[in-house]
């Protein structure tokens, strides 16, 4: 019960806080066959993962916090695929020493499994929190393998 309540508190606590920004949401897999003339609609493996991570927020210019976590997510007859999740708070050099105000997010995915693939953005506050909403895709020879980083369960 007290870790609950903790855990309760911590996600009260806005980003300006100083204090690390809880993350939550889920990561889910999927398929797509692209064989013919045009890709098929995908076709869902294990779908929404929980995802949870407690991010440092920087305040000094230069400096960055980063959040990782890694999970395997089945694709049902394609096997499985591996999404390696960092996230990222960056004050950037030039940034007013203190609260940060030029403070932005990057969420990466790194693939691997039947196809690798790397893929990014930059974010602000309100794109990257409660979670990053984020589709990462890889090719092989006539189908896409992917994750779908999202907020609300599908």
């Amino acid at each position: 019960m007290k870790n609950a309540l903790a855990v309760l508190l911590l996600l009260c606590v806005p980003a300006s806080a100083g204090g690390p920004l809880a993350l939550a949401g889920y990561v889910s897999a999927w398929t797509q066959d692209c064989r013919g003339s045009a890709c098929a609609l995908p076709v869902p493996g294990e779908r929404n993962r929980p995802v949870s991570l407690a991010l440092s927020l920087p305040a000094e210019p230069g400096q960055a916090a980063a959040a990782h976590v890694s999970e395997t997510l089945e694709l049902g007859p394609d096997g499985a695929i591996t999404a390696d999740i960092s996230l990222y708070a960056i004050c950037p050099y030039g940034a007013a020493s203190g609260a940060c105000p030029g403070r932005y997010f990057q969420a990466q995915v790194l693939l691997s499994g039947p196809a690798g693939a790397f893929c990014s953005a930059s974010l602000n506050l309100q794109d990257f929190e409660p979670f990053p909403v984020l589709m990462c895709a890889a090719a092989a020879p006539g189908r896409r393998f992917g994750v779908t980083l999202h907020r609300k369960a599908l």
